[in-house]
């Protein structure tokens, strides 16, 4: 073949093999096209554009109060972005300085010409997705949504607001194990709030977001997007001035004592809501007290002398004894070479004097009286419902031990031993429950820590009180038990707590912790009863582990119990509770909290109260409330970012909002309205500094 030939054959080729290799592109774009085309499509909008969940605001827990004091509070926060590629430049250039100077003016963080600065830069970039500020309140977003630029809203403005809530609990401490908590997705659940999660959590909304590079979403405007709906609010029996009493003073006495942990409860005698309920463990590194473990509800032990009240309850109910039958206190009682003490010898005496020196003869009375029918007594105690759980909705309520006659680890002491409290275990809410249903007249309430749930105004659920056991025994046993209970504190082991002015019903117990580890050998001193003894309105359980000052539940727990009482009668707080509408209504127009403007305002406008606003040049939208007799007048109120703010008079709310704002940390005492705060107004501000505000 000639070589011209040849060079004819090689293009021949070259062009055949272009020729198809062309075609084999048109395929591919044709099957691309037209056969998988929807299929990436997909794939791609799917890359680039999701649908992202949007959490909705939780639920308010609310203490039992006229103020209906918050407990636990879902705290609105917003973070901020800027869409800079949708800004045009004519509106950047004529509007950056102002909207720099009032960045400044509200954030402080930065000088005007930083924010210039910076928006310049990113505005060079073209960034879709700058970030102005996070965790920026709902007052702090409104005056933003004014400013220069921001004004034209997203499109031409460029604003970008990404909601969150922050969950905070304004009284610290206080009940916090008993508020609990929800944590890992829900995995972890504590308290009431994870005993109410489903209707706290609500319902979570969606919000269509776009993939603009390097791993960022910013949000789309579409009819895709779904709001959240905010959970309902719970409204608890708790009341956070008895709290307070209550936490305070067991906290005295444990540090006092030095002792392990300790719990007291208060409930309401004729409809067992919890009014108070504290719970403090020892931290083993810094040696504070702090709400770990909530001992009151899931802590099972031997209670001791205290179970000495349902053991004679069992005999009177029986008939086997009468609280004047003569007893011989001689101090030891054995039972198959095991002995019982008591403190020291009491000689000759009633049943009544026995119960009152809280003797172990009454461990004799029951072996006497039932040891040829030892399932006889435990089917008394199960009669009145020891042996079951309350069936509480917090999660961990500890399980009763009431063995039966037949079960292996009953021994020939076992009777004996559990006439006086061992080889049987309650919770300490679990006794309370018993000794409340003793001053409620026999009927044996369950407790509780909720009254209502409420979505919006509107009660969706109301949690009557639930009885458990309409008549735990007999009446005139009844009798002769508020007789032994008021005794114990008139004549015997509780003398020390006899208040003035009103009298108290209890039983002192001093148990050794059973087991090994960090408490053997260890003391549990517990005072169980009820106040005014003759017309009981509450009753209490105290219980201190570990004490080293005393072992004795008259001294260790029983000050505690007289404390509560006595505080409770000193202060009035039984009163707080009350209705204040007869004190509302004797004003011509009802007074208000200084705070929102928006939301004070709103509430005028709903209920036709005549109000004036004459906003200052600055704006604000925190305002002050002048109430006058027949006109409410409305006035601005500004404070300087580097001075602590002037919160008197404001809602708890309202204050929570202005001081994290400055950058302060809150403690929170008392209910109401703010009558003082630790820090005063207008000092120079040290960012995490501590401010106490004090509410009446």
């Amino acid at each position: 073949m000639s070589l011209r030939k040849e060079q004819i054959v090689r293009v021949y080729l070259i062009y055949i093999g272009v020729a198809l290799f062309s075609v084999a592109v048109l395929v591919r774009i044709f099957t691309l096209q037209w056969v998988h085309g929807h299929e990436l499509t997909e794939e791609v909008e799917e890359a680039t554009i999701d649908m992202v969940k949007v959490e909705a605001p939780r639920g308010n827990i609310y203490a039992d109060n006229v103020q209906k004091t918050t407990l636990a509070l879902s705290v609105p926060r917003y973070k901020i972005h800027m869409d800079l590629k949708t800004v045009g430049e004519e509106t950047f250039e004529a509007n950056v300085r102002a909207l720099s100077d009032s960045l400044a003016t509200l954030f402080g963080d930065k000088t005007a010409l930083q924010w210039e600065a910076d928006l310049r830069q990113q505005k060079s970039k073209n960034n879709q997705y700058f970030l102005i500020k996070s965790k920026v309140r709902n007052d702090e977003l409104n005056r933003l949504k004014t400013f220069p630029i921001f004004n034209l809203g997203q499109y031409q403005g460029g604003l970008i607001v990404l909601s969150s809530t922050l969950r905070t609990n304004p009284y610290g401490k206080l009940a916090q194990r008993t508020i609990g908590y929800v944590k890992d997705e829900g995995k972890l659940k504590v308290g009431l709030e994870g005993a109410f999660n489903d209707y706290l959590q609500g319902q979570d909304g969606e919000i269509l977001m776009e993939k603009i590079g390097g791993g960022i979403w910013k949000p789309i405007d579409s009819k895709l997007s779904k709001e959240p709906i905010p959970g309902s609010d719970i409204y608890t029996s708790i009341d956070i001035n008895l709290q307070d009493v209550a936490h305070d003073a067991l906290h005295k006495q444990l540090v006092e004592q030095n002792a392990i942990r300790g719990c007291a409860v208060v409930m309401e005698v004729e409809t067992g809501y919890i009014k108070a309920i504290a719970n403090l463990q020892k931290d083993a590194t810094d040696g504070n007290y702090y709400e770990s473990q909530n001992m009151a509800v899931g802590l099972s032990s031997e209670p001791g002398s205290t179970f000495k009240l349902a053991s004679l309850m069992v005999a009177l109910d029986d008939q086997k004894i009468r609280i004047t039958d003569s007893v011989n206190m001689t101090g030891k009682y054995t039972y198959y070479g095991a002995t019982l003490n008591d403190h020291h010898p009491y000689g000759k005496g009633t049943v009544k004097d026995a119960f009152e020196k809280s003797s172990n003869v009454i461990s004799k009375l029951i072996y006497d009286n039932y040891k040829l029918n030892p399932q006889g007594f435990v089917d008394g105690l199960k009669k009145i419902g020891l042996h079951k759980t309350l069936d509480l909705p917090i999660v961990g309520e500890g399980v009763p031990v009431i063995k039966d006659a037949k079960d292996p680890s009953f021994s020939g002491i076992s009777l004996a031993w559990m006439s006086v409290g061992y080889e049987v275990q309650l919770t300490p809410l679990q006794m309370l429950t018993f000794y409340n249903a003793v001053a409620n007249n026999g009927v044996m309430v369950k407790p509780q820590f909720v009254k209502e749930i409420r979505q919006g105004n509107k009660v969706t659920e109301f949690f009557e009180p639930e009885i458990l056991n309409p008549q735990i025994c007999k009446p005139s046993t009844l009798k002769d038990l508020k007789i032994l209970l008021e005794g114990v504190v008139q004549n015997g082991t509780a003398k020390n707590i006899k208040a003035r002015g009103f009298s108290i019903a209890g039983k002192t117990g001093t148990a050794r912790i059973a087991g090994g580890g960090t408490y053997t050998d260890k003391h549990q001193a517990s005072f169980c009863g009820y106040f005014p003894a003759d017309n009981p309105k509450y009753s209490c359980v105290v219980v201190i582990q570990g004490p080293t000052q005393s072992i004795y539940g008259a001294v260790v727990s029983g000050t505690v119990f007289k404390e509560i009482a006595d505080k409770i009668y000193a202060t009035g707080l039984e009163s707080s509770r009350l209705d204040n509408s007869a004190l509302i209504a004797a004003s011509t127009l009802p007074p208000a909290k200084n705070g929102s403007r928006t939301e004070l305002t709103t509430v005028y406008d709903m209920m036709k109260i005549k109000y004036s606003y004459k906003p200052t040049e600055q704006g604000s939208n925190f305002v002050m409330a002048a109430t006058g007799e027949k006109k409410v007048e409305v006035l601005d109120q500004h404070f300087n970012n580097s001075e602590v703010p002037n919160v008197i008079g404001m809602g708890l709310i309202d204050a929570i909002y202005l001081l994290e704002v400055h950058g302060l940390a809150v403690q929170v005492k008392g209910s109401g309205v703010v009558k003082k705060q630790s820090v005063s107004p207008g000092t120079k501000i040290n960012k995490g500094q501590i401010i106490i505000v004090e509410l009446a």
